[in-house]
């Protein structure tokens, strides 16, 4: 068997004619019986009782005013202590009554809720003379530079009011409207209108702004890459628009001129307002092939070594189609003799063939060069 509890009482033992309260089954029977006391009282501490008051102050139609929201006075408190209230200030209303069911304005708690409610009045509003002001500005003939504002709408009599001068280009001000009310002062019952009144600026004669534009010039390859040496530069800064500006082609190292870019100006040409761009476009050059092997150009001999006396210096300009090429100084002397030869003047003969044959070597090779740059 087990123990058990109950609400209010607690074991003790076993009643001594108890049999025990575990074993085994015997002929007959067995009486098991377990003993339980009351529990002793515990002194209680008694509740008290607790109470809370509210106040509010309202319209005669229930409805709070501002600042006169429900606030609470006491908060549980004990019954039968004392709780105060008293009357507030609203701007407009006056004290009436206090509202049917409230609690007196000072009292004692009771158990529970209690709301002391105080009943205002709106005060009669008398009657107050009100007025406006208004302002306007405009021209000597006429002409609305601003058009009527409202300085004062609808206020009270006695308030103060101010307008200003304001400035207006091409404008100046010459003075109120002969029907115009005073530009500051105080508002009347009624309407007031101020009027300021302005007259044309005469007329300054300006001298005219000269335009102007200015030129740039780049040289590029086909993909529009500046060339080296071919940056954008200026031609004209500011240049007064109408005069002349100038450019030219420019020559660049595997590169042919090929064209003006597009949206290019001309080489040559007037000066417009703004800016403007003159574009070279280039091509660069195919590498060209060997050429095959040429004969080499005779040299001129050596002539034999003669006696360095009375040296005469020649220097030959040769000239081409397109450029010149110098030849190299050639210098004779007067007194050479060729060995076992007739007499001096068929030396001098001599001397003069080799110096011819030099020469034409020389225009050959002069020749050959200009050929080749123009190849490339």
């Amino acid at each position: 068997t087990e123990e058990k509890s109950f609400d209010g009482y607690h074991f003790v033992g076993m009643d001594k004619t108890s049999d025990s309260a575990n074993g085994k089954v015997t002929e007959g029977d067995k009486h098991i019986v377990y003993v339980y006391e009351k529990d002793p009282e515990v002194p209680t501490t008694p509740v008290e009782k607790k109470g809370s008051v509210y106040v509010k102050y309202v319209d005669e139609n229930g409805n709070e005013l501002p600042g006169g929201e429900k606030t609470t006075v006491v908060k549980d408190g004990k019954v039968g202590s004392y709780y105060f209230t008293t009357e507030k200030d609203f701007d407009g209303y006056t004290f009436s009554h206090m509202a049917e069911g409230s609690s007196d304005p000072t009292g004692k708690v009771v158990e529970g809720d209690q709301q002391v409610v105080y009943v205002y009045e709106k005060d009669e509003t008398p009657e107050v003379k009100k007025g406006s002001v208004d302002v306007k500005y405009v021209t000597t003939d006429g002409k609305v530079l601003e058009d009527v504002t409202k300085v004062k709408d609808n206020v009270p009599v006695g308030e103060a009011y101010t307008t200003e001068e304001k400035s207006f280009d091409g404008y100046h001000f010459v003075g109120m409207d002969k029907t115009s009310d005073s530009a500051n002062g105080k508002v009347t019952e009624g309407d007031k209108h101020i009027v300021y009144v302005y007259e044309k600026d005469p007329e300054v004669p300006t001298t005219p702004v000269e335009k102007k534009g200015s030129v740039y010039v780049k040289y590029v390859d086909e993909n529009g890459n500046e060339l080296p040496g071919g940056e954008k530069i200026t031609v004209v800064k500011d240049g007064k628009v109408g005069s002349y500006y100038f450019t030219t082609e420019k020559d660049f190292d595997g590169y042919t001129f090929s064209h003006m870019a597009e949206g290019s100006s001309d080489p040559t040409g007037k000066v417009v307002e703004g800016d403007q761009q003159v574009v070279y476009v280039y091509t660069k050059n195919n590498t060209p092939q060997p050429e095959p092997n040429k004969p080499e150009v005779p040299t001129t001999p050596e002539t034999p070594a003669v006696p360095q006396e009375e040296k005469t210096t020649t220097d030959t300009p040769v000239k081409t189609s397109t450029s010149k090429v110098n030849a190299e100084k050639v210098t004779v002397n007067k007194a050479t003799v060729l060995p076992q030869t007739g007499d001096k003047k068929e030396n001098n003969s001599s001397v003069m063939g080799l110096v011819s044959l030099g020469l034409a070597g020389l225009l050959g090779l002069g020749i050959k060069r200009k050929e080749e740059k123009d190849n490339h």
